[in-house]
């Protein structure tokens, strides 16, 4: 299917069109909306019609249908309208008297809803004809590739910057001659994969382990495959199995020491053998490489793909102590070399990482991007070419969701749904989660002045011929200049006197549609539509807003410009005394006017944010010249995730922006774009053939931890299908371990502004243990925090404890993987965390979500270097994040929302939006309530999700291959893991933790399954801890 041509559909209704009426296109696109609409909706709402592409009814999909089909192919050329107000502005603009007389579709209003209908009366052109020109021009995707034209012989340009001043920004030229280019075919991959059930029989990974053997005498993947047990899960029953099968999406659980990384290893090297294709998620980027590295030993065709802008960091993370280069085989793929950079005209200088012009060469004085002429033999290109051809393809979740690979800057996401048969997602809970958190990107405002400061300097120290020389960069520096300025107007509107404003003092996240909007159905404070509408057209500056008041576009303009909001207050009453006719002139109450008044100024001056913000992020793009964004505003606002929004339902609540104010008077920017969970949950669902059946690649999920009914983050809402299970050795010397409680009264975890003082005394009271542990000499210590800068307090205040008491332990901490620092002296890398076992120190402190899983600390023969772990902290999530909260929101509606019988698409649809919108407004209030007023659902959450957090941190405790050593121990330290002992019936965590466990082992329909994983750590939970059983 090519091109639409205009020239071809509609054309009866060519003639009836004008310059001063939308397109012909725009019309035809409306009116499929429209038939889309009946044919999908029982009781039809135009209005709303919008939410047919949400596509929610994917969300745990288990058979499509021909209509999921239609919807999904119509999400290409009419997936604009996912938006609620592009729809409704089109909708409306449809529905005026200029296109009477040759609409497909009337509407009558009964019963307080629009009614759609299908236009009776003869148009030029008739509704049957229509439909054909609907089904075979707007509900079919444009199947053409656009394409890069690669640069020929000339010259060329490109602007980038240095390793030396990142900074700077130079235009550098460069020319290709005849003899200076060369001549490589390169292929694509035709769509070749097997979209039936894959059967793999145990004998045949066992084989396929014994030939890894011979090839490496030392690998160890036939012992552990052979010891452990893989069991089949039918109905909540466990079975033993011979073979498993491998169809859309199965769930593999097991518990850690079980062999799920072993299975991963021997299923690479089975494909590669057996001429399937498939795709391996992991957790971290040091993960993808180290997996690379043994494969590639064994002879597999594989391939990492990673983020190429960040190189330098992973060079940091998997770089080996003491060594000054990378081997051969990683700066193959890392080092950032450009054929090009080493020929242009006379610049010297390294480019930066992430800065090579691939695909942005322009012909000098042109705007068009050419692709390098040595792609498809340049180093630096590596990884985007081998995707294509290798078997197995290691990445990162965001690298599988948003790479962009090959010559034409494909989403690697459109790759894996045509060219492989397996996507395996290991940690799958995790990356549920993380796949959230992904689709729903927030950013710090402040943060971001805080990085404009230097340029800022710079910028104020040159020259006035300087600064003139280059427009672009002096715009976007102006920009800067204004950004403290704007965020001081900002911080000072949210905090005039709104009046009880629940859409703010609740601490929801808001935005000047959302607010508009609560200001139009308030009963107190209600403005008239005049003004209401007024104020919806200044929100998206790109529509015609000619007919609007001067005198509004000047107060809009003015009301960030001052601090003292003089001009802005001036020309606000000179707009409202405009539109006095419009106003409601009962209300002489002058503290309801005062407010409202206050109400309106603060959404003009949040459209006016909303407005600035884009303008700096054009601007930076403008004078940047580059594909990838270093600035995080640019990133934040640039990142729209198109691609990979015509596979996914949509966020469940729409895809909005908005931002919420914290406590710091910060303003955290967020958009929602996409229900991230679904790709990987429904992946093969995200691509239908005509008949509704999934042919998108099987999918794999792995994990530990993924089966905890009740929280939202982690459970995966998928069938477990098979149990991968350790050996009885194994099992029982886990549950030997040994579990304490400090019994202190001091509380780390809610004690807000006592919180650092807390963990420096719980700290000094807990070296007795400490000390113990270190004696026992039985393995090294784990401590754990909520954050790297309580792992920096307790590292000091436990050695200066220590060497009070003439300890001689040595104590580390884990540090961000982003930070610098020259001191290397007491301090590991997260990703360098797996080296902890061969440093000389005995304790390590690292916060709770950087530990928890994806990093083993073990000794030489693969047993555990730790002996204990205390936990100084509840390793719970932060109260008021907002990525935290979609990720809830997502396992609430998943769990709580199912499609009935007979309800069609888009009533389910407009169902889920509804109730979303509930439930959000519950979730992002939940901060201001203690835990123990929380209802059943939202405490099962709670400590479901703390049960997975201290599971996965205990699996670093539980890697085992040598049962006569001692058992490990783990101390509950904090106080706040009891109910503060002043209340009656306060949240116990520790008795709630019981009691949860003690419930999952007992009920029926998956007592097996629980039983299998959780075992080990239940019977030495129980044995350790009184929860009033």
């Amino acid at each position: 299917m090519g091109k639409r041509d205009s020239k071809m559909y509609y054309a009866p209704l060519q003639v009836y069109f004008n310059d001063n009426m939308m397109s012909i296109d725009r019309f035809a696109n409306i009116e499929a909306v429209l038939y889309l609409l009946l044919t999908h909706a029982n009781t039809p709402e135009p209005e709303k019609a919008y939410l047919l592409f949400s596509q929610y009814q994917l969300i745990g999909i288990e058979n499509g249908t021909v209509a999921d089909y239609q919807l999904q192919l119509s999400r290409y050329t009419l997936g604009c309208y996912r938006s609620r107000k592009y729809w409704q502005d089109d909708l409306d603009e449809y529905r005026s008297d200029a296109y009477n007389g040759f609409r497909a579709f009337d509407f009558k209003f009964e019963e307080g809803k629009t009614v759609l209908m299908v236009n009776k009366e003869k148009t030029p052109l008739f509704y049957e004809d229509r439909i054909k020109e609907w089904e075979k021009h707007w509900l079919l995707p444009d199947a053409r590739k656009e394409e890069y034209p690669m640069a020929g012989e000339g010259t060329y340009c490109y602007y980038t910057t240095t390793k030396e001043d990142f900074e700077k920004s130079e235009r550098i030229k460069v020319s290709f001659s005849e003899n200076t280019l060369v001549s490589v075919e390169y292929e694509d991959l035709i769509d070749n994969r097997d979209i039936n059930p894959i059967t793999i029989s145990i004998s045949e990974l066992l084989e396929c382990a014994k030939e890894m053997r011979k090839i490496d005498p030392t690998d160890y993947c036939y012992d552990i495959l052979q010891s452990n047990t893989i069991k089949a899960v039918k109905d909540g029953k466990v079975s033993l199995c011979d073979k498993f099968t491998i169809t859309q999406t199965i769930n593999i659980v097991g518990m850690v020491g079980s062999g799920k990384s072993t299975l991963i290893k021997v299923l690479a090297y089975w494909a590669n053998k057996k001429g399937k294709r498939i795709v391996i998620v992991l957790d971290t980027v040091a993960e993808v490489f180290n997996l690379w590295r043994y494969l590639n030993k064994l002879s597999v065709n594989c391939s990492p793909l990673v983020g190429r802008s960040e190189r330098l960091k992973y060079i940091n993370q998997i770089t080996e102590p003491n060594k000054t280069c990378l081997p051969l085989s990683l700066s193959q793929y890392l080092t950032n070399s450009c054929l090009v950079d080493g020929i242009n005209d006379g610049d010297e200088a390294s480019l930066a990482y992430g800065k090579e012009p691939c695909f942005s060469l322009k012909e000098p004085g042109k705007s068009k991007a050419f692709l390098c002429p040595y792609f498809t033999i340049c180093p630096g290109t590596k990884m985007l070419r081998e995707c294509y051809t290798a078997s197995v393809v290691l990445t990162s979740v965001a690298g599988f969701a948003i790479s962009r690979v090959g010559k034409n800057r494909e989403p690697f996401l459109d790759a894996a749904l045509r060219k492989f048969d397996i996507v395996i997602f290991d940690e799958s809970d995790r990356v549920q989660k993380t796949l959230d958190q992904l689709f729903m990107p927030e950013t710090s405002f402040n943060h971001y002045i805080k990085e404009s400061a230097n340029d800022c300097a710079r910028y104020m120290n040159m020259t006035g011929f300087e600064r003139e020389r280059n427009r672009a960069s002096q715009e976007y520096s102006e920009l800067q200049l204004r950004t403290t300025g704007v965020m001081s107007c900002l911080t000072k509107a949210l905090n005039w006197d709104l009046g009880k404003w629940n859409k703010l003092s609740a601490g929801e996240p808001f935005s000047a549609l959302t607010l508009l909007d609560d200001l139009k159905r308030d009963e107190r404070y209600k403005i008239p539509d005049k003004i209401y509408k007024d104020i919806y057209s200044l929100i998206d500056n790109e529509n015609d807003n000619s007919n609007l008041s001067n005198t509004l576009r000047e107060a809009l303009n003015a009301s960030c410009m001052e601090t003292d909001f003089r001009l802005f207050n001036t020309l606000y009453k000179r707009w409202i005394d405009e539109e006095k006719t419009s106003l409601d002139k009962t209300k002489t109450n002058t503290k309801i006017i005062a407010v409202q008044d206050a109400r309106i100024k603060l959404i003009i001056c949040l459209i006016f944010f909303d407005h600035f913000i884009r303008k700096l992020s054009d601007a930076y793009a403008a004078c940047h010249e580059t594909s990838y964004g270093q600035n995080e505003i640019f990133g934040f606002l640039q990142t729209r995730f198109q691609d990979q929004q015509k596979y996914l339902p949509s966020a469940l609540c729409g895809n909005l922006f908005g931002m919420k104010k914290n406590e710091q008077g910060d303003i955290i920017l967020f958009r929602q774009f996409a229900f991230g969970r679904s790709l990987m949950k429904d992946l093969p669902y995200l691509r239908l053939d005509k008949n509704g059946k999934a042919i998108g690649p099987h999918v794999i999920m792995l994990s530990g931890s993924s089966w905890a009914e009740g929280s939202y983050e982690y459970h995966i809402n998928r069938p477990v299908n098979y149990i991968l299970e350790a050996d009885s050795d194994k099992r029982e010397f886990l549950s030997k371990t040994k579990f304490y409680e400090s019994g202190f009264s001091e509380r780390v975890s809610g004690s807000g502004e006592m919180r650092i003082e807390m963990l420096k005394i719980i700290t000094e009271k807990s070296a007795g243990n400490i000390i113990e542990e270190y004696n026992r000499n039985v393995g090294k210590i784990l401590i754990i925090v909520n954050s790297y800068e309580q792992a920096s307090i307790v590292q000091e205040t436990l050695a200066n404890t220590l060497h009070k008491k003439q300890c001689s332990a040595r104590v580390y901490r884990m540090i961000s993987d982003a930070t610098t620092t020259d001191d290397s002296e007491g301090v590991i890398r997260r990703g360098e965390v797996s080296r902890f076992a061969s440093v000389s120190a005995e304790i390590l402190i690292a916060p709770a979500m950087a530990i928890e899983r994806g990093h083993n600390i073990v000794d030489e023969k693969g047993h555990s270097a730790l002996g204990a772990v205390f936990f100084f902290v509840r390793p719970m999530s932060v109260p008021d994040d907002v990525q935290e909260k979609g990720s809830k929101l997502n396992g609430y509606m998943e769990a709580h929302c199912k499609r009935n019988p007979g309800e069609s698409i888009w009533e389910y649809n407009m169902r889920m939006r509804q109730e979303a919108t509930k439930r959000w407004s519950i979730v992002t209030r939940s901060g201001n309530y203690g835990l123990d007023n929380l209802s059943n659902d939202d405490k099962k959450d709670i400590v479901s999700t703390l049960f997975i957090l201290i599971l996965q941190i205990f699996g670093r405790l539980a890697r085992v291959t040598d049962t006569s050593k001692a058992a490990p121990h783990v101390y509950f330290i904090d106080g706040a893991f009891r109910k503060a002992p002043d209340t009656e019936n306060g949240f116990d965590c520790l008795t709630e933790l019981g009691t949860y466990l003690d419930n999952m082992m007992q009920n029926e329909t998956s007592a097996e399954i629980a039983n299998t994983l959780y075992k080990p750590f239940y019977d030495a939970f129980k044995k350790g801890i009184n929860y009033g059983r």
